[in-house]
């Protein structure tokens, strides 16, 4: 386990880390996901070397494996964490094939369980750490133990309200010189809208993309 995981894991989890004893041989590792694997994921852990990532919006956790993959091959002190309710959102809810990811058991999505099915397989958990929490919600569990993240990816909702929710919370959270790094740009609406009209009066419009990713830097202290 890294230094920082393991802190966390002291003062987030009570030093109770939630991986341990996971029984994956129960649980089918499905990595099905949207966007996965893209060089901004990768770049920013090769550029900027962090010692903090969040992902908020986490499904099963693709994106984060090929966070945490990055981080463990450079050998980092370093962790990613993940946020997510494992609940899904009011797209996973309205459309009928992402509906059935949710892995209902007993009228309860189960898919926090193939999440961690995934990174136990991968044999990523030194290097991950979930907080099932929303993102608001993580936003203060975080400021409260003073964690500010080097990268954070925002990947959650999609309509032009939650995505500007997410960057209001967590774009103040980045320490100076990170990078936020947003799915499905631009070819969501609703998260183009909410990308460019929070960005424009900052002067970081235009801004880098390569769909379906863009990133923004922020400027150094």
């Amino acid at each position: 386990m890294t230094q920082i995981r393991e802190a966390l894991v002291n003062r987030m989890w009570r030093g109770q880390d939630p991986f341990r004893n996971f029984p994956a041989r129960l649980y089918r590792q499905d990595q099905q996901g949207w966007g996965s694997q893209h060089p901004y994921l990768t770049d920013a852990i090769e550029t900027l070397r962090p010692s903090v990532v969040v992902e908020v919006g986490v499904w099963k956790g693709g994106s984060v494996i090929s966070l945490a993959s990055t981080m463990k091959a450079l050998e980092l002190d370093g962790v990613v964490i993940a946020v997510d309710t494992w609940l899904g959102a009011w797209d996973h809810w309205n459309n009928d094939e992402w509906f059935a990811h949710l892995n209902f058991i007993n009228g309860y999505p189960a898919l926090y369980h193939t999440f961690a099915a995934n990174i136990v397989g991968e044999g990523l958990q030194d290097y991950v750490l979930p907080l099932p929490l929303d993102s608001v919600n993580a936003v203060h569990v975080l400021k409260h133990n003073d964690v500010r993240p080097d990268v954070v990816h925002i990947d959650g909702g999609h309509d032009e309200h939650a995505v500007t929710s997410d960057l209001r919370e967590w774009w103040p959270m980045i320490r100076p010189g990170g990078v936020l790094i947003g799915d499905d740009y631009p070819h969501w609406p609703g998260v183009k809208q909410a990308f460019d009209e929070f960005f424009a009066p900052k002067g970081k419009v235009p801004f880098e993309f390569d769909p379906p990713k863009c990133r923004i830097f922020k400027d150094p202290a």
